[in-house]
C-alpha cells in the first residue's frame, strides 16, 4: 500500500506479542471489523466504506478508554494478505498531533504452536515524537493484550455472544424513518456523527452513518450483559422502506435473561421506527 507524506519526519515504533491461538484465528480476529465491537470493548461501531478485492476502507467510531473519555472517529485503508497472514494500513486525516499514521500487523506461527503477532507504525508529528511514541505504545500495547486475551479464551467471540435481528417494511421514505429514529435517540448538539446522551438514566453513544445508519451503545450494558448494542439499518424497498433492527450482546452468565431481553428489544427497535 503506498503511503503519501509529506516533509515531515516519519518515526517508526514496533511491538510484539506471543499468543497461545492460530496465526490464521488471530489474524482473521483483528482484521474482521465488523466484529471490532466484540474483540475491542471500546469499539462502539465500524463500517466497511469501500472494497474492492483485498483493498478496503473503513471507519471506527470508538469511546477513549481511561479517565479522559471522549470520542474517537477516524478511517483507515487496509490492504489484507490473507496468505501472508499480513496487514497494512494508512490512516486517512490527522488525529490530534498525529499528522499521518500507517503500519503492518504480521502473524506469524510459532514451531511449537500458536503464534507471534508484530506491529510496525510509522507516523509523523508536530508534537514530540517521544510523548506521540509513547501514547502510542500505550495503546497499542493495549490492543495487543486485549486480542491476545480474546483469541485465547474466545468465548466471548462466539459462545457467549448474541445476535438477534428482525426487519419490516414500513410506509415512508429512508429520510422520514430515520429523522423519526433520530429524534427519539437522546439530542445532540449540531451534525456531528457521534455523541454522548442519556436514556433510561444510562449513559450512552449514538452514532448516525450517512442516513442510514443509527447505532446506539449504552457505556454501562444492561445486566447482566457485558456488552450490548442495538442497531437500525434502512433501505428503499418496494412499498417504503426496509428497517432492520438488530442487538449485539454478549453474555458469560445469564445467556436466556439477556437474549429475551434482546429480543424484546429488537421488536421495540421496530416499533420505535414506524410510530407517528
Amino acid at each position: 500500500m503506498s503511503t503519501s507524506t509529506t516533509a515531515r519526519e516519519i518515526h517508526r515504533t514496533r511491538a510484539g506479542i506471543d499468543v497461545d491461538a492460530s496465526a490464521d484465528t488471530v489474524y482473521r480476529a483483528l482484521t474482521d471489523v465488523a466484529d471490532w465491537p466484540l474483540l475491542y470493548p471500546w469499539i462502539a461501531h465500524t463500517e466497511v466504506v469501500s472494497q474492492r478485492g483485498h483493498d478496503d476502507e473503513v471507519k471506527f467510531w470508538a469511546v477513549r478508554p481511561g479517565p479522559e473519555g471522549g470520542l474517537r472517529i477516524w478511517t483507515s485503508k487496509r490492504t489484507l494478505d490473507p496468505v501472508a497472514l499480513r496487514m497494512d494500513f494508512v490512516q486517512q486525516g490527522s488525529v490530534g498531533p498525529i499528522k499521518e499514521l500507517g503500519g503492518t500487523w504480521d502473524f506469524l506461527p510459532r514451531p511449537g504452536g500458536g503464534c507471534r503477532v508484530v506491529s510496525g507504525h510509522w507516523f509523523t508529528t508536530d508534537a514530540d515524537p517521544a510523548d506521540t511514541a509513547g501514547e502510542l505504545d500505550r495503546h497499542g500495547g493495549l490492543q495487543m493484550r486485549t486480542l491476545k486475551s480474546k483469541t485465547e479464551q474466545p468465548s466471548s467471540l462466539t459462545s457467549d455472544v448474541i445476535r438477534v435481528e428482525d426487519s419490516a417494511v414500513l410506509p415512508g421514505s429512508v429520510a422520514s424513518v430515520h429523522a423519526r429514529l433520530l429524534d427519539a435517540l437522546p439530542w445532540r448538539d449540531g451534525e456531528e456523527s457521534a455523541w454522548f446522551g442519556t436514556q433510561d438514566g444510562v449513559r450512552t453513544v449514538q452514532i448516525e452513518h450517512d442516513g442510514h445508519t443509527l447505532v446506539q451503545k449504552p457505556l454501562t450494558p444492561p445486566g447482566p450483559a457485558d456488552l450490548y448494542r442495538r442497531r437500525w439499518r434502512l433501505a428503499d424497498a418496494p412499498g417504503g422502506v426496509r428497517v432492520t433492527a438488530d442487538v449485539l450482546a454478549v453474555a458469560s452468565t445469564g445467556r436466556d435473561r439477556v437474549l429475551a431481553l434482546a429480543t424484546t428489544d429488537v421488536r421495540a427497535a421496530l416499533a420505535l421506527a414506524g410510530q407517528r
